[in-house]
């Protein structure tokens, strides 16, 4: 395959020559015409003949040396032009070739890549570009690597739990009983409930999670929720409320908007000591319909807000699974919102509580699933 480079420089011969050439062959025409007029004009008769004996040959000797000159200055041309096309066609080609051999090392896996920026016409613009790419890519690497990591930590807690209980009672160390069971059960749902989380992640991050959408009462899902939540904020000693909210509709999946409400308020009552308050409230807003879970928890200092809508993220890091979770409900809370084209956020007064809201966008039909 014959490279960029070459084709250039043969190009720019191509038209050098043809260029020269054209410039020789009508030189030449119109230099020989000019001179047989030259000759040929003389006033006496008998004063041509004399005067294409006399200056014929040494005039054309003259004609042929102008001729010669103008193609060795042809010649001369087509030299500088060959060697001037190379350094262009090198300047041209050149970061092309960096972008190809930077491409080649990131195919093998080198994600470090960079190449050199040379200028703001469109190949260093290209060269931005692909350097931006490569970065992204190490990105997402770096996140793949990590979500294995964290993936692996969570898996294997609950596993070395099971394998360990399960192997005592196997060699009767550890006594079957419905307490031991007990246990086994709740790391078996800690496990399920990864592996479900770690699933809608994926699809909901594809855009393939199937959301059955349809007119539903905002107000009695989390009247709904409520009641599901409540045994465990009691047992713990919280109080947990549900706003009076007016007749809302909201155009969702019921089930799933309802696992982002479980979430939030699960979350909510984990965070919240003993005499503290939960309360869920919304209110329409533009046309949008705003959730707002709110607690008087521990409530999350200002440098870890934008991480915690992120995969496996604890902002107590000592807390356990039991106690603090995965670390994916709110990742799941986020890309469930978003997919229903709506919006999360948080805000936090440490010490104070914390409040967890999402929008959606309001329903504008009247066929309301309750």
């Amino acid at each position: 395959m014959t490279s960029v480079r070459w084709r250039l420089i043969v190009l720019l011969l191509v038209v050098v020559l043809l260029s020269v050439g054209v410039v020789g062959v009508v030189s030449t025409i119109l230099t020989r015409a000019r001179f047989e007029a030259y000759l040929g004009h003389r006033p006496m008769p008998g004063m041509q003949t004399m005067m294409r004996q006399m200056m014929g040959t040494p005039e054309r000797r003259l004609l042929d040396d102008v001729r010669w000159g103008i193609w060795l200055a042809a010649a001369i041309g087509v030299g500088v032009a060959a060697v001037a096309g190379t350094v262009a066609a090198r300047q041209i080609t050149g970061p092309l070739q960096a972008l190809a051999a930077g491409a080649r090392r990131i195919g093998r896996g080198d994600l470090s890549q960079q190449v050199p920026v040379a200028g703001d016409d469109e190949i260093g613009e290209v060269a931005k570009t692909f350097n931006a790419m490569a970065a992204d890519l190490r990105r997402a690497e770096d996140v793949r690597r990590q979500l294995q990591a964290d993936i692996a930590h969570e898996l294997a807690t609950p596993l070395s739990v099971l394998q360990a209980n399960v192997e005592g009672m196997l060699d009767g160390v550890v006594e079957t009983s419905p307490q031991r069971l007990t246990l086994l059960h709740a790391q078996t749902q800690m496990l399920s409930r990864l592996v479900r989380d770690l699933k809608d992640l994926s699809l909901l991050q594809e855009g393939r999670l199937p959301l059955e959408r349809r007119p539903t009462d905002l107000g009695s899902l989390m009247r709904e929720v409520g009641e599901i939540v409540r045994p465990t904020a009691a047992a713990k000693g919280v109080t947990l409320g549900v706003g009076e909210s007016p007749s809302i509709t909201v155009d969702a999946d019921r089930d799933r908007i309802g696992q982002v409400l479980h979430n939030l308020l699960s979350n909510a009552v984990r965070y919240t000591d003993a005499g503290g308050t939960v309360s869920v409230r919304s209110r329409a807003d533009g046309g949008r319909i705003v959730v707002e879970v709110a607690d008087t928890g521990e409530g999350i200092p200002a440098a870890e807000l934008p991480h915690v809508f992120e995969r496996f993220h604890r902002v107590d890091r000592s807390r356990t699974r039991a106690t603090g979770g995965a670390g994916l409900g709110l990742a799941v809370v986020k890309q469930i919102v978003e997919a229903h084209g709506g919006t999360v956020w948080v805000s936090s007064t440490p010490g104070a509580g914390s409040v967890f809201g999402f929008a959606l966008p309001e329903a504008s039909t009247v066929e309301v699933d309750a």
